[in-house]
């Protein structure tokens, strides 16, 4: 008797067991463990240890050789007005230049003002340097056949009215004539604070005495 009472209750037992166990939530599977010894991904390679070229900026200029009116500068220099005592010195230059030479008559200033110190010109690549000694200011000129101009904009130069800035050191004039550009600059010497040693009307007829002295 109490032998069957044992099986009956084992019975029952696993008979709950196995209801309890069909309601419960099924087990996810595992996730399968990691492989510490695996290498790595490998990283991305090494950017190439080499200077490229930086883009073009679409606003950066352009520089070229200017198309010189040799002819102008020919008939100007046929028709100058200067009288048997004026001069106007070349110096250093024996082949034909890069621009015409647009030089003063003479020296601005005797050599009792300047010390003895001498107008000199010079040929450069491009064009030519000229400096000349003076009392309140010394003058130097340069000429240059390189034009400047942002893409898409004409290059051709053509003759442009004198342009008057102060700088720090004098005043400058700049323009453009027979193609080439011309920047005058004038230099004060010992100039006093807020003081100039050269108005604007003074230098534009400067400028406008200049002649030709050399072309092609």
């Amino acid at each position: 008797m109490t032998h069957t009472f044992f099986l009956t209750s084992l019975g029952a037992a696993i008979l709950l067991t196995a209801c309890y166990r069909q309601g419960e939530t099924p087990q996810t599977e595992p996730e399968p463990p990691v492989d510490l010894a695996a290498p790595a991904a490998p990283a991305d390679p090494p950017a190439p240890d080499v200077d490229l070229a930086p883009v073009q900026d679409r606003t950066e200029s352009t520089a070229k050789r200017a198309d010189i009116d040799w002819q102008a500068a020919q008939a100007d220099f046929a028709t100058r007005d200067i009288s048997s005592d004026d001069s106007v010195t070349i110096a250093n230059i024996t082949e034909d230049p890069q621009v015409p030479v647009l030089l003063p008559v003479g020296p601005i200033a005797p050599a009792s003002v300047t010390g003895g110190e001498r107008p000199k010109v010079v040929p450069v690549a491009d064009g030519y340097y000229a400096s000349y000694p003076g009392g309140d200011y010394d003058m130097e000129i340069n000429g240059t056949d390189r034009l400047v101009a942002a893409p898409g904009r004409g290059l051709t130069a053509t003759d442009t009215d004198l342009r008057f800035e102060e700088t720090m050191i004098g005043a400058q004039v700049s323009f453009s004539r027979y193609g080439a550009s011309y920047i005058v600059e004038f230099t004060c010497n010992n100039a006093r604070p807020n003081e100039t040693c050269i108005s604007e009307e003074e230098a534009i007829a400067a400028v406008n005495e200049l002649l030709v002295a050399r072309t092609r």
